[in-house]
Order: C-alpha cells, then structure tokens, then sequence
C-alpha cells in the first residue's frame, strides 16, 4: 500500500489494468493490419486511452491534495 490511502490504491490498480488493455487493443491493430476487426480495436484503444489520461490526472490529483 502506497503512502496516499486505500482510494488511490485501488485507482492505481484500476489504472493498470486499462493500461494492459489498451496495448492489447494496440498490439492487435499492429498484428492484423486491415482486419475489419482492426477499428473496433482502434476506437477501443482511444477510449481506454482516454480512461488512463483521466485516471493520471485523477490520481495526481489525490497525490497533490494529500
């Protein structure tokens, strides 16, 4: 447990998880190429990237406010 408390934890752990989604997502785009599958994997690698950016902030944020 980090120095921050049992909310920043649990958004860490949630934070690396989409991570690991997120280069699924863009592993997968790299592999198949023109997959019609590829742009579903695109618009989810946009939306979980969107989720880690406001995450980061999120827990900077607590960081800052503790």
């Amino acid at each position: 447990m980090s120095n921050h408390g049992e909310v920043y934890d649990k958004m860490e752990k949630i934070l690396a998880k989409l991570c690991v989604l997120r280069d699924s997502c863009t592993g997968v785009i790299h592999k198949e190429g023109v997959n019609p599958n590829s742009i579903w994997f695109q618009g989810a690698e946009a939306m979980l990237q969107e989720g880690v950016d406001e995450l980061q902030k999120a827990l900077l944020a607590l960081e800052e406010g503790s």
